[in-house]
């Protein structure tokens, strides 16, 4: 009878630490905040943090008794005001936000800590409470580090575009001289032995060249300045296709301007080559 009542005892004694275990399983706890304790560069703007409770929390339910449950302190220790709120959607998600419709003058400022006090009379939906008061510290941003990274980066930015656009400017300089440069043909002809005749001939066939070149750059970008009227991808048809020109562009007139300039250089330079060879 003794060794029954025994096991008898046991077997409760058992099932009483069991259970006390699963209450403790099923405890409230915090299992991430953002910003994070320790963390910096926090936003200045709608300044709070986000807490995941291991257990589901509804207004409906612990909004009352939680409403002093959270406080945020700014740096010289007092209490900035606050709203709680909770998403209904995610469970155990409450989000601390700083009050911007109440009438505190409270100004929020840039590298400075603020510590989140979260007390252990917090409760879930099931009456679990936290246990303990836990601190959240965190820094918000350095606003002054972050316009002089900005400012530095405007000013690097538009020095490459200075120094890209002064080297396109003197690149077509050097292209403008090299093509307008003139040969004196006495003194190539002194300087090569050559005759004065061969000096031109060659001089001329070089610049010939060139404005051959600069009148098919020239007309090949004409050409993809027109209009072009795809089936597939134009949904509205017109009557025949319509050159920008056409429009009243300046830009593409001045470019065929261009175009028709290189070309008459082009036919000039191929007619004088053609007079020297009949006079010979």
């Amino acid at each position: 009878m003794k060794k029954k009542g025994a096991i008898l005892a046991i077997a409760m004694l058992l099932i009483m630490l069991s259970t006390s275990l699963c209450f403790a399983a099923g405890g409230l706890t915090i299992e991430e905040t953002y910003p994070r304790d320790g963390s910096t560069g926090a936003s200045i703007e709608n300044l709070g943090v986000k807490i995941y409770f291991s257990q589901d929390m509804t207004e409906s339910i612990v909004g009352e008794a939680n409403k002093d449950g959270f406080q945020l302190m700014g740096p010289d220790g007092n209490r900035i005001p606050t709203r709680v709120l909770y998403n209904e959607k995610e469970e155990g998600v409450v989000l601390v936000l700083l009050d911007n419709t109440s009438d505190s003058d409270v100004q929020i400022t840039g590298n400075t800590e603020y510590t989140l006090h979260i007390s252990g009379d917090v409760v879930d939906d099931q009456g679990n409470t936290l246990g303990e008061d836990q601190e959240i510290t965190f820094t918000t941003l350095n606003t002054s580090t972050n316009t002089l990274i900005s400012v530095l980066m405007m000013v690097v930015m538009f020095g490459g575009m200075m120094v890209v656009g002064r080297k396109s400017a003197q690149k077509a300089d050097e292209e403008t001289k090299k093509r307008d440069d003139k040969v004196n043909p006495y003194k190539e002809a002194k300087r090569t032995g050559k005759s004065v005749e061969e000096i031109v001939e060659k001089d001329q066939k070089k610049k010939a060249k060139l404005a051959e070149k600069e009148a098919r750059e020239a007309e090949k970008d004409d050409d993809d300045d027109d209009y072009y009227d795809d089936d597939e991808v134009n949904k509205y048809r017109v009557a025949r296709r319509h050159s920008a020109s056409e429009a009243g562009s300046k830009y593409v007139a001045a470019k065929k301007e261009a175009a028709e300039q290189a070309r008459a250089r082009a036919a000039k330079y191929q007619t004088a080559s053609k007079a020297k060879k009949k006079k010979k």
